[in-house]
């Protein structure tokens, strides 16, 4: 008896339903394709398979690696700027510092020109004072010597002419 003739037999003796009886010639028959199958993929399909995951593989990793450079880069490009943004803070710093010291100097100078000014206004005033001071005095002399004239010369009234008279008087109101 062969094989077939066995699962026959064992097929019409069990009591299984027929979806649950087992049919060795189609059990045989799935197994040999099946291992075909395997053999055929295995010669022609399993190589570039493999050779397309490795390449994949190869992007991923290079992706990757990629992806960490480029972090590594922003790393360096924020503490760059951080950097950059502390010297520009501290450039800012001098220049309103500078530009402080430059007011105040400013000021200084323009409140010592004031000063300078005003001496100068104050000095010419005090000058035109003094001036009008002694042209004042000076006319008080002139009217005083007149008047002194005349008074003396009503009372000597013709022993010395005007003149000489102003002369006199003039010479001891300076004496004064």
């Amino acid at each position: 008896m062969n094989v077939i003739d066995a699962a026959a037999e064992m097929h019409a003796e069990s009591h299984l339903p027929e979806f649950l009886a087992l049919d060795i010639m189609l059990m045989l028959v799935t197994w040999t394709c099946f291992f075909a199958f395997a053999l055929v993929l295995g010669k022609f399909a399993w190589k570039p398979i493999l050779a397309a995951l490795d390449v994949r593989e190869e992007n991923i990793k290079k992706s990757v690696e990629d992806a960490e450079q480029i972090r590594q880069e922003l790393e360096q490009l924020a503490s760059t700027q951080k950097l950059m943004i502390r010297e520009a803070e501290e450039q800012a710093k001098g220049i309103i510092e500078d530009s402080r010291k430059a007011a105040k100097e400013a000021a200084r100078h323009i409140t010592d020109q004031a000063r300078e000014e005003a001496q100068i206004i104050l000095q010419n005033a005090e000058r035109d004072v003094t001036e009008k001071v002694k042209e004042a005095q000076a006319e008080l002399r002139e009217v005083g010597a007149s008047v002194a004239v005349e008074l003396a010369s009503k009372i000597i009234e013709e022993h010395l002419d005007e003149a000489k008279s102003k002369k006199l008087i003039s010479k001891y109101i300076d004496d004064l």
